[in-house]
């Protein structure tokens, strides 16, 4: 409006600020994150500290009271037709995200295996003296483009997950605090208060990554099978040998993921004990006080405490182990591999080496993820 004094009309890429100030909000359109860059080059002036008003203001539809209601409408049609799913409620409201993050993951895998061809052919291009000036830099320039483009899609496909995670996580929380409002005095107590604490605190907070593993379930095993192609075409059967690794160590990770959800449920039933002691003393803290009860009290709200917190140093321990065993034996794969191939008969050359070096690289990322 060019009004004096009317209020300013925000254009689509802009957003109002509480205090009234124009702000330009962040958008999926923006390619190089220039939002986050004005942040950090407001940090980095001299004598300059970072305050609230200098953060971006978010989208509306990433503000979790309108997450929510999105989300609700999509269960409540669900819910009157006779087929309630909150995993399909997410996926109506936020699926225009979830079909760009795979996209985008997509995209990302497939420059993924660009490089280890590349440095092949870079390597043999070196050793040959026939080929031609411009095959050698056409193959040094996409060895250059194929990781920064893969980087700006793999940022942009972070950015979308973690955009419908929050909404998803924001909303679920905003709805669970609502029906618990709602429950009666006999339901409440069924459930009792640390277990809907630990809904609200705990199981909301996995949908914040739960969309990155939703891609990683079709990606993982796609760039698994590629990359052992592709190794086969350097090693021959030697390629096998990352399958036969992993699927020697499937029975101890077996044992260890059984153990570790098993003391996944013990921490959370003595959270649920812990926080139901706890919400207790405070509804009766006036009672304690008066009868002197207070080292008694002190005593067991601190053993359950104690309770729980050997259940999650246990816990570390074994997630310490599982993290052993799926991230530092996939380091020994290059040297596994490559004398199996030696032994095979096997000749090794630069150019192989470098390659099949990579192609193991990339195997490496689906090895540690499938256990989790």
């Amino acid at each position: 409006s060019n009004d004096v004094g009317a209020p300013h009309q925000a254009r689509p890429t802009e957003v109002v600020g509480p205090s009234g100030r124009v702000r330009t909000r962040f958008r999926n359109s923006d390619v190089f994150f220039r939002a986050a860059t004005r942040v950090l080059a407001k940090g980095l002036e001299e004598g300059r500290t970072l305050t609230e008003a200098d953060a971006e203001d978010v989208l509306p539809q990433d503000v979790p009271a309108n997450a929510r209601d999105k989300l609700r409408q999509a269960w409540d049609r669900r819910h009157l037709a006779g087929h309630p799913s909150l995993s399909m409620s997410i996926a109506e409201v936020w699926w225009p995200l979830m079909l760009g993050s795979a996209l985008l993951h997509g995209v990302e895998v497939a420059l993924n295996f660009g490089s280890p061809p590349l440095i092949r052919s870079l390597v043999v291009f070196v050793d040959s003296k026939d080929q031609p000036l411009h095959a050698g830099i056409l193959y040094a320039a996409g060895y250059f483009l194929a990781p920064l483009f893969q980087s700006l899609f793999m940022c942009h496909f972070i950015v979308h997950c973690r955009r419908v995670g929050m909404r998803s996580w924001g909303a679920t929380t905003c709805l669970v605090f609502e029906k618990t409002l709602r429950l009666s005095q006999p339901a409440e107590v069924s459930y009792g208060p640390g277990a809907l604490a630990n809904i609200m605190q705990v199981d909301t907070t996995r949908f914040d990554y739960s969309f990155f593993f939703l891609n990683f379930v079709w990606s993982m095993p796609l760039m698994l099978v590629l990359g052992v192609a592709l190794l086969y075409r350097n090693l021959g059967v030697a390629a096998f040998t990352p399958l036969l690794v992993m699927g020697s160590l499937y029975p101890a990770n077996q044992l260890l993921v059984k153990r570790f959800m098993d003391l996944n449920r013990v921490t959370s039933a003595a959270r649920d004990v812990r926080i139901k002691v706890l919400t207790e003393v405070i509804h009766a803290l006036r009672l304690v006080k008066m009868l002197g009860w207070e080292h008694h009290i002190v005593t067991l709200v601190q053993a359950c405490r104690d309770h729980e917190m050997k259940n999650i140093a246990r816990t570390k321990k074994w997630d310490i182990m599982n993290g052993f065993v799926w991230q530092g034996v996939p380091l020994l794969l290059p040297l596994v591999t490559f004398s199996v191939f030696l032994l095979m008969g096997g000749i090794l050359d630069p150019g192989l080496v470098f390659s099949s070096l990579a192609l193991l690289d990339m195997i490496r990322v689906p090895m540690n993820l499938f256990p989790q």
